[in-house]
Order: structure tokens, then sequence, then C-alpha cells
């Protein structure tokens, strides 16, 4: 019982000393003055939340889509929508019991019942969820925060949320990184400074994971190290949906690294857990 502690445990002792070392701290700065130089030349738009700007009138999420967030949508669907199109947006916690996921039943079990809405796992990308649901949460987001900034900052503009597309994914993800070194264009990150370990990848095709304790594979959605545009795991943790229904981008802890890299498309054919999403967001003036 006490294994996947001690292997937690060490996972958190590696992720230390790799925000310790000095490689990291290289490229931390790279990141921090990256961010500031880009932000230097945002148009005079107001920023949605959790957001950075990409071009244009575009933002992106800085992180996959939490739990705590998803929970926040499904609160307001049950107050304001029909009881069927509320259970309907519930993702599906049975995500976890596919043949797929390399855990023993109980592990599987125990993740469906509780990955949602345990208060522990808040932070975690939310998984199960359908190209549908993603879509439909968008569409609400659009109109919350834009209700938001008309009651409380700005009337002038709305903030229409959606997936991105495949070419805004890769060039978030890409961010401004030297495409001198083919290396970096795979993974949008200096190799040299930000190992392929520091990311939430497989270490291996169809693993077999015997752990007897139900701790989940994803990690903490604001856990570094970021890319050049101050974005969380673009690359790893969860896969991300785009607007083109059956592919995601970015790879996740069931995928190897060659199969995380910036261009490759991972294919899904219905909710499981290890695809989630992040959202773009267009801000427009009002006519």
């Amino acid at each position: 019982m006490q294994r996947p502690i001690t292997k937690l445990a060490i996972i958190f002792s590696l992720l230390f000393a790799f925000a310790c070392s000095s490689s990291y701290k290289v490229w931390q700065r790279q990141v921090n003055k990256n961010v500031k130089n880009h932000l230097a030349m945002k148009p005079n738009l107001p920023t949605p939340p959790n957001t950075i700007w990409i071009d244009g009138n575009l933002f992106i999420d800085k992180t996959e889509v939490v739990n705590l967030s998803y929970l926040e949508y499904l609160h307001y669907m049950s107050e304001d929508s029909s009881y069927d199109h509320y259970q309907s947006q519930i993702p599906t916690t049975g995500a976890w019991m596919n043949r797929d996921i390399p855990f023993s039943d109980s592990v599987k079990l125990a993740l469906s019942l509780g990955y949602l809405e345990y208060e522990g796992y808040r932070f975690l990308p939310v998984v199960g969820v359908s190209h549908e649901q993603a879509i439909n949460y968008c569409k609400w987001r659009s109109e919350a925060v834009t209700q938001s900034f008309v009651s409380s900052r700005d009337t002038k503009y709305t903030f229409e949320y959606r997936l991105p597309t495949e070419k805004e994914w890769e060039k978030a993800a890409l961010a401004t990184i030297d495409t001198l070194n083919e290396e970096n264009l795979k993974y949008g990150f200096n190799l040299a400074s930000v190992p392929i370990s520091s990311f939430n990848l497989s270490q291996k095709l169809n693993q077999n994971i015997e752990d007897s304790l139900a701790i989940p594979p994803t990690v903490y959605a604001y856990q570094n190290p970021t890319n050049l545009f101050g974005l969380h795991h673009t690359i790893g943790n969860v896969a991300e949906m785009i607007t083109e229904k059956g592919i995601a981008k970015g790879g996740s802890w069931m995928h190897v690294p060659l199969q995380s890299t910036i261009k490759e498309r991972i294919r899904y054919n219905y909710p499981t857990a290890w695809l989630g999403f992040r959202c773009v967001c267009e801000v427009k003036e009002k006519p």
C-alpha cells in the first residue's frame, strides 16, 4: 500500500530538483523576458481571465481547463437549464474505466467516482469531456465573461470562447522558440534547459501500472515549466481537443514523447481519461 506514495514522493522530489537546477533558472529567465517583450506588443484590449495574448485579438488559456472551472459550469447548468441538459453536460466518469487506461479495476473505479469532485483534485485538468460538451462550455463561458465585464469593468467588448484551430494551437505551443534548432521545434522548448522528463508524459507505450492507491496520473495544471508564452502543459498532462473533432494535440500522461510533438495528431473516438481541452478567446469591440 505504500509503494504509490513512495513513487509520488519521488516524482515531487525530482520536480523540485528540476525547479532548482541552474538550467531551469536560465529557461525561466528566458520565459519571463519573452513574455514581457511579447505582451508589450499587445493591442489595447482587455485580457480575459487566466489567458495570454497570442496575436491580433486572440488570447489562449494559460492552462488546460480544470475540474473547478468545469464544476462551475455544471453549477450554472443545474440552475439555469433543464435537468436533461444539465445531465448531458456531466463528463463521462466511465472514461477512467476504458480498456486502454493502464490501472487496476479498483483504481479505475476509485478515480471514476472521485476525480471530478474530490476537493484535492480541483486544479487537475478535467477529463471525460466530449467534443460537444467542450463546445457548450465555451459558449457558456463566452456569455459569463462578457456579462462579468459588462457588470464590473467595460461595456465595449464581447468575449467569444471556442476550441482552437490546429494552426492556432500549434502557434501557441511553439511560441517564439529558436527555430534554428530543429529539436526545439518538436516541443516548443529548449531541450538543453528543459528535459523531456520534466513533461508529464509516459515512458513507454501500454505501460502496466499496478498502483494500489488511486493517485491520478494527471498533475497540477499550473505546474512548471511553461513555454515561452507562459503556457502550462502545452506538451503532456492531457492531450487537448481542437476545433476538428477526433483530433487532439500535445500528448498526455498516456503518450510517449514522439507521440506528443507539436505537429503530431492524436486520434480519439470518445471521451477518455487522457483527453482534455483549453480555450481560445476572441476579444471583439462592439460596433
